[in-house]
């Protein structure tokens, strides 16, 4: 069997390698290649569907914990071994002390936080600073003995998928089908003690058993992604394609789905950059992909995403000018004895507003584009039938907001224009029937104008 770290000490170049790991991938020999890449994927969907269920809890910190509580675990699972076979680097041996750790880890959180006045933050830095405390001493006395100069320790420390074997991943497959059925078995009990603790015990939901059956979910997840990312960068995997689906969903199947995706898509993106040079962690690369797509989310992301935001501000902040330029015209027009006439000078307008001639034109031109003032109309503006209705509603809003807050909120007259001045542009249409009813359609405003 071709093992993948084997090309790493060859001399061929980066595409080369690229193209040896693609044709081994879909030959029909199962080779150290398709070990790799099943087992980045199986890491990569089982960390992402358990880690939807954490990030949603606000315990982020508990995979971080438990994946630095395993330490010690790894150590004891190297030295037993080492004494046993005289050489250290017996993955089963090790993978089973990480896993009594991260279980014994999570079993002193739970108690903490049941017996104690500690909440569940506190609790969790308490116990994953201890044991990673001892495993630091242990690693440190590791050192000093005949042990420690077996190689291997290291990689699964720090991760290296390179060199996982067949049985590797049929361990992680079969791990993988437990936790991600355990997930689709209970679904309806996770997901309500996920969102609301209280709810879900109101409807018979056993919520610290599901708690337990989670952390237990996770502390098998963690162990089986140690050999591939390492005990440090472990918790990425379960928290950044989790909080990376939540960025693009409000769907609880949907962001666990998602989650599983991103995971796979960064575990395969690992294995891949990883065979650009021969010492390259393949670990550290899925923790890249992940961040990658997460920073892909941050910035696109449709509602969340930053440069989606940034242009819903300032096509509202276009259209909020806009607005007050028709409320300024509308104003003007009450005033005329003949409202049919909707022609406006600019020299009025900017005596209303106390804004610039050219602002008063720039906000001409953006009116013009929504088809509230007529084109071809620089000075006087005539307003159109469309720009008038929007007009008409813009002085509605801003006058009944007035009207309810003295009325309601009981504020003096004086000190509610400003905030009316902002509410008017962004007043929902199903609010503002709440706030009809409520002021019994009223006809005046406090200061007495009629309410349009």
């Amino acid at each position: 069997m071709t093992i993948l770290a084997a090309q790493f000490s060859t001399d061929s170049t980066a595409l080369r390698q690229l193209a040896t790991f693609f044709a081994e991938l879909v030959d029909n020999r199962i080779t150290g290649t398709d070990c790799v890449v099943w087992g980045a994927l199986l890491l990569g969907v089982t960390c992402g569907v358990l880690g939807t269920f954490i990030v949603l809890r606000r315990q982020s910190l508990l995979g971080d914990a438990i994946g630095h509580a395993v330490l010690p675990g790894v150590l004891v699972g190297f030295w037993f071994s080492w004494m046993v076979t005289g050489h250290g680097r017996s993955t089963p041996a090790m993978l089973l002390g990480a896993m009594v750790a991260g279980l014994l880890a999570a079993a002193l959180i739970g108690w903490l936080r049941q017996t104690t006045v500690l909440k569940i933050a506190e609790c969790m830095g308490v116990v994953f600073t201890g044991f990673y405390g001892i495993g630091i001493v242990l690693m440190k006395m590791l050192q000093t003995t005949p042990a420690g100069g077996q190689a291997g320790l290291e990689k699964f420390l720090f991760g290296q998928i390179a060199g996982i074997s067949l049985a590797d991943v049929q361990l992680m497959a079969i791990v993988a089908a437990i936790a991600l059925g355990c997930v689709v078995v209970f679904w309806r009990k996770l997901a309500l003690s996920s969102f609301d603790e209280q709810f879900a015990q109101s409807v018979g939901v056993r919520v610290r058993l599901i708690e337990h059956l989670l952390t237990a979910l996770l502390t098998v997840a963690i162990v089986i992604s140690i050999q591939a990312v390492g005990v440090v960068l472990v918790s990425a995997m379960l928290i950044t394609p989790a909080a990376t689906a939540y960025l693009l969903t409000d769907r609880l199947y949907k962001m666990a789905i998602l989650a599983g995706l991103f995971g796979a898509v960064a575990g395969f993106a690992g294995a891949i950059l990883s065979l650009l040079g021969p010492t390259l962690p393949t670990g550290s690369f899925m923790v890249l992909g992940a961040s990658t797509l997460f920073a892909g989310a941050f910035l696109l992301s449709p509602r969340h995403g930053l440069l989606p935001r940034l242009r819903r501000v300032w096509q509202q902040r276009r259209r909020t000018g806009a607005e007050n330029l028709l409320r300024a015209m509308y104003l003007i027009l009450e005033r005329r004895q003949n409202q049919a006439d909707l022609r406006f000078g600019i020299d009025d307008i900017v005596a209303i507003r106390h804004e610039s001639p050219a602002h008063v034109r720039r906000m001409a031109k953006l009116a013009a584009s929504f088809g509230w003032i007529a084109k071809n109309s620089p000075d006087p503006l005539v307003l159109t039938e469309s720009g008038l209705a929007t007009a008409r509603q813009v002085v509605r809003n801003h006058r009944l907001w007035e009207l309810f807050l003295t009325q309601e909120a009981k504020l003096a007259v004086d000190h509610v224009h400003a905030d009316a001045e902002y509410i008017e542009h962004v007043l929902p249409r199903d609010v503002l029937a709440k706030l009809e009813e409520m002021l019994d359609n009223p006809a005046k405003d406090p200061h007495g104008s009629v309410i349009p």
